[in-house]
């Protein structure tokens, strides 16, 4: 019993000192390292190395065409809408067709018929950043030519118009090449200052018993350059009513027909100091018929114009007011009510003047004034006129414009107005304070061949 206590009491004394850390070695003494089977503490392992973090692969930039639509808005004569411009289209892989609703590029085709010739107007229109909004370029397309030949015509000046938008997107994707003209370095052109132009207005209307027709015609002939023009213009008007005669109750009749005429010329010259200012001298002069409100009337001005727009504008628009001042003369047929059968007096006023074009077609409104200076209240004219010209054709325009005046007259002396003529009373409208006219009109013209645009002072 005693020796079972005594081996119990060693082994509890031989687990505490197992137990205990082992010492400190001594200053200077390499710690003992520990071998496989030794009961020393395990020293730490490090921590394993960090992985990377994953990365997921970035897909590569889609590369997009340029969606194209072609909308014929005049078809013409030959392919040129749709087919050679589909063709186009399909023929270049960086272009892809596409209805408009998805395209970032609409082309409209406009095919004027030009005797043998179809003038292809090209309008680009776009809605891509760092592109402009708008291109238009036109082409002669001969309809006698092959549908290669045409194509050779036709193809570049499309390449022209949309590579501004192709580069827009992919700048790599467009090459520019300029040539050399045949003949350039022998032949050279500076063209003509002259132009003529031809306009003409007219109604009528017929009936078994009623027939009437006016018309005018206009000659215009300018010379034009930079910074001078000069205008001669010569007009005819002309008109005839025709209608049974009034039957009074004595059995008279009056007779209700009736004839008009009238010509105006003269001539105005312009020049231009810079791009905004302008300076202008014109008269004119013209004769009636005598149941009409002047026998004769003359007109003397200068001008002095302040423009927006260069004179060569390339849209053609145009935001100028200009301060006239002259001396008038008049003759009239009838003595008005103050007593005058002749007047001559000084007239002032100013004018202004704003069109915008959009493809073919001009849009604007000019007003107009004119006043007595020495005696504004007997004298007076306000006028604004809405206008809209339509380029037919290389020679030919179409216009239509709308005048409302305002205006205070001296008028006609009832002593001196024959009651029985019906011709005198019906032409006497010209003293009504409010006159609305509306006017269609068909222009013939050459213009300059120097390709110099001048459109200050018109109408001095």
């Amino acid at each position: 019993m005693h020796r079972l206590l005594l081996i119990g009491a060693l082994l509890g004394v031989a687990t505490r000192a197992s137990a205990q850390p082992a010492p400190a070695p001594p200053p200077g003494e390499t710690p003992p390292v520990k071998t496989e089977g030794s009961p020393a503490a395990e020293t730490p392992q490090p921590p394993p190395p960090l992985s990377p973090p994953s990365q997921t692969p970035v897909a590569p930039a889609v590369v997009e065409p340029i969606r194209v639509a072609i909308q014929c808005e005049e078809e013409g004569r030959t392919k040129t809408c749709p087919a050679f411009l589909l063709g186009f289209v399909d023929a270049n892989k960086v272009l892809l067709n596409s209805p408009r609703s998805d395209a970032d590029v609409t082309v409209y085709a406009t095919a004027t018929e030009v005797a043998l010739i179809d003038r292809v107007h090209l309008r680009f229109v776009g809605h891509m950043p760092g592109a402009p909004s708008v291109i238009e370029l036109d082409v002669d397309v001969d309809t006698r030519k092959t549908d290669d030949e045409q194509r050779a015509v036709l193809g570049p000046v499309f390449l022209q118009g949309i590579a501004l938008f192709v580069r827009a997107r992919h700048p790599t994707a467009v090459k520019v090449e300029l040539g050399v003209p045949d003949g350039l370095s022998e032949v050279k052109r500076k063209g003509s200052p002259w132009a003529i132009a031809l306009n003409f207005e007219g109604n009528a209307s017929y009936t078994e018993k009623y027939r009437s027709a006016t018309g005018e015609l206009n000659l215009v002939g300018r010379y034009i350059t930079k910074r001078f023009r000069a205008l001669t213009l010569q007009s005819l008007h002309g008109g005839l009513n025709r209608q049974p005669p009034l039957t009074l109750e004595d059995g008279t009749k009056v007779s209700l027909d009736s004839n008009q005429w009238a010509f105006r010329g003269g001539a105005e010259a312009i020049y231009s100091f810079n791009d905004t200012w302008s300076l202008g001298v014109g008269s004119y002069t013209a004769f009636e018929d005598p149941k009409a409100q002047y026998k004769y009337n003359s007109r003397s001005r200068a001008a002095l114009e302040w423009d927006m727009f260069p004179s060569d504008d390339p849209r053609g628009n145009r935001l100028a007011v200009f301060y006239h001042v002259g001396w008038q003369v008049d003759r009239y047929n009838i003595r008005n009510d103050i007593g005058e059968r002749f007047a001559q007096f000084p007239v002032h006023g100013i004018d202004a003047v704003g069109s915008v074009r959009h493809d073919k077609m001009s849009y604007g409104l000019n007003l107009s004034s004119d006043v007595q200076l020495n005696h504004p209240s007997r004298r007076h004219l306000f006028t604004a006129s809405p206008f809209v010209t339509v380029q037919l054709g290389t020679h030919v325009d179409l216009e239509l414009s709308l005048s409302v005046t305002q205006r205070e007259l001296p008028a006609p002396d009832p002593a001196a107005i024959d009651p029985s003529d019906y011709e005198q009373l019906s032409r006497l409208s010209f003293a009504e304070p409010l006159s609305i006219t509306g006017a269609i009109g068909l222009t013939i013209h050459w213009d300059p061949t120097n390709g110099v645009r001048n459109d200050r002072i018109e109408s001095i």
